[in-house]
C-alpha cells in the first residue's frame, strides 16, 4: 500500500460498519448469497450512498460488490430456476421409471399365469381326445378356462397400453431434458462465474483495513 493511502484505521470511515456486514455476508457461499440477495442488495446500497467518501480501497471493494450485485440480479434466479426445473425433471424421470418397472413385473406375472392357462387348456384338449365319455365335463371346463384367458389377456393387453403410454412419456421426459441440460451448461457457467466474482470480492475484501473485519 503506497503511503498516500495509509491503513484504515476505526473511525476513518462512516462506512465501517455496512462494509464489516458486507464481508461478513460474504463468507457465505454463492448458493446461500443468491438466496440471502434481499439482505445482500440493502447492505451494497448503503455502502454506496456513501461512494463519495470512500477510500480508494473501499471504493476497489464498492466496484466490486457493484458487480456481484448487478451479475446476481442478472442471473441468480435463472440459475434457481434452472436447478429446481432439473430437480423435478429427475424427480418425475425417477418416478416413470420406477412405474415402468413395476408394471414390467406385474406382466411377467400376468405372462405366467397366462402361460399356467395355455398348458392347462392344452392338458384339457388331450383328455378330450382320450375321454369321450366325459366330453360334457371336460368342455365346460375348457369354456371356464377360455373366459379366464380372455379375462388374462384382457388384462395384459391393458398393461401393454400402460407401459406403451409409460414409455412415451419416458421419450418425453428424455426430449424434455435437452434443454434443461443445455440450461443447466450455462447455469454452471454462470454459477462459476459468479464464484470467481464472489471470489475476487472477498479478496479485495481481504486488502481492506484490519478494523473492517468482521
Amino acid at each position: 500500500m503506497s503511503p498516500k493511502n495509509p491503513p484504515f484505521e476505526c473511525g476513518q470511515s462512516p462506512a465501517s460498519p455496512v462494509i464489516k456486514r458486507l464481508r461478513r455476508m460474504l463468507t457465505i457461499s454463492t448458493e446461500d448469497l443468491m438466496e440471502d440477495f434481499g439482505e445482500f442488495l440493502e447492505f451494497v446500497k448503503e455502502l454506496n450512498d456513501y461512494c463519495w467518501r470512500l477510500t480508494k480501497e473501499e471504493k476497489r471493494f464498492l466496484d466490486s460488490v457493484l458487480r456481484l450485485e448487478r451479475e446476481l440480479k442478472d442471473s441468480a434466479s435463472f440459475v434457481i430456476v434452472v436447478e429446481n426445473v432439473k430437480e423435478c425433471h429427475s424427480e418425475v424421470t425417477e418416478a416413470v421409471d420406477s412405474q415402468i418397472e413395476i408394471t414390467k413385473e406385474t406382466m411377467g406375472v400376468q405372462e405366467e399365469i397366462l402361460g399356467i392357462c395355455f398348458n392347462e387348456e392344452r392338458r384339457v384338449d388331450d383328455r378330450l381326445t382320450m375321454l369321450n365319455k366325459e366330453m360334457k365335463p371336460m368342455l365346460k371346463r375348457k369354456r371356464a378356462l377360455q373366459g379366464e384367458i380372455r379375462d388374462d389377456v384382457t388384462k395384459l393387453i391393458s398393461r401393454r397400453h400402460s407401459l406403451v403410454d409409460l414409455l412415451d412419456k419416458q421419450g418425453e421426459l428424455r426430449e424434455d431434458l435437452k434443454p434443461i441440460e443445455e440450461n443447466m451448461v450455462k447455469a454452471k457457467r454462470v454459477k462459476r462465474a459468479l464464484e470467481e466474482m464472489h471470489r475476487i470480492v472477498v479478496a479485495d475484501a481481504g486488502e481492506l483495513g484490519s478494523s473492517t473485519i468482521p
